[in-house]
């Protein structure tokens, strides 16, 4: 097996073990518990706002530009910045929880 192979099968490890934690966050309800946490976090943090100027930014360049651009285009615009303005005590927090809950089934 080559190198990338075996990269390859870890990911879709990984990706299998993300999936089956995630199912199981949703089957016992705590997914939608730390969901609307992170969402009142990311609100108090001013995150949302952030984000709509950085979006509404890239439509008004693309305006400016007289190009046209698609909501796909866009996403992956701003996915990757919205996604570094998280707060990294949010992202502690609730990868926190997530392991407390892990801990606790797993226990």
């Amino acid at each position: 097996m080559t190198k990338q192979e075996n990269e390859s099968n870890q990911q879709t490890e990984l990706d299998q073990i993300k999936s089956k934690i995630q199912d199981h966050l949703i089957a016992s309800g705590e997914y939608e518990l730390i969901n609307k946490q992170l969402k009142l976090q990311l609100y108090e943090s001013g995150w949302y706002d952030k984000v709509a100027q950085i979006t509404n930014k890239q439509l008004n360049n693309n305006n400016k530009q007289e190009e046209t651009s698609n909501i796909g285009d866009l996403y992956a615009f701003v996915k990757p910045k919205a996604e570094e303005l998280v707060p990294q005590d949010i992202k502690e927090n609730i990868m926190k929880k997530i392991e407390q809950y892990l801990n606790e089934i797993i226990d």
